[in-house]
């Protein structure tokens, strides 16, 4: 593999790499106000009631039906954020800023979905310096690896970093390691031996011994 040094103006060895996946209403503000770059102060017993706007329980049958028609309308609206091109003349604050807006634009675009939308996203990561290592990762690297589980490996595939891989170079390849094959009949294997993206098969291991387990 081959991977070259950028000089993009961060040490990545000092990054904030606390994973960020669930925040309390105040806590995503707070983090929102934090990317805007906003100033505020606090009012003393100001305090408003808010109602749900939509009533809460279990779907019926035809709500269920528009729910998966809707999310697969929408699923084209669900990506990764991308970074915000830079060149060997952008200085380090400028990309930061850059990064912080784009960063909060996608944000609120996920947000707008779930509150003009209907729909409910499951938890995603909020913290910028967990996506700054991915799109360093992603131009330094050749080849991207998504590592998925055998038994529903669709479901933690992320088509869309196969597309920004592309985009930030066609040059690039994408790779599907499929973990715990061994799950797999003979012919689920085949069949993701034929799968449209290079596809490694790998047998799950333990390294706990028979003894151990006695």
């Amino acid at each position: 593999m081959h991977t070259a040094d950028l000089n993009d103006g961060y040490d990545w060895a000092r990054l904030n790499l606390q994973s960020v996946t669930e925040q309390s209403s105040f806590e995503e503000f707070l983090s929102t106000a934090e990317l805007a770059g906003t100033e505020f102060q606090a009012e003393k017993l100001n305090v408003t009631f808010v109602q749900p706007s939509r009533p809460v329980g279990v779907l019926t049958a035809e709500e269920r039906k528009q729910f998966e028609k809707s999310k697969e309308q929408k699923k084209e609206l669900l990506k990764i954020p991308r970074r915000p091109k830079w060149t060997p003349s952008t200085t380090a604050e400028e990309l930061k800023e850059a990064e912080r807006q784009s960063f909060l634009e996608w944000r609120r675009g996920l947000a707008e979905l779930q509150e003009v939308e209907g729909l409910t996203l499951t938890p995603y990561e909020k913290n910028l310096d967990f996506w700054r290592q991915l799109w360093r990762v992603v131009e330094r690297s050749d080849f991207i690896v998504q590592i998925v589980d055998a038994r529903n490996p669709l479901l933690y595939r992320c088509e869309d970093l196969e597309k920004y891989v592309k985009e930030v170079s066609p040059q690039k390849s994408n790779m599907l390691l499929v973990n715990k094959a061994d799950f797999l009949t003979v012919e689920q294997r085949r069949a993701w031996a034929r799968f449209g993206v290079l596809c490694f098969l790998v047998i799950s291991f333990t390294t706990i011994s028979p003894k151990s387990t006695e």
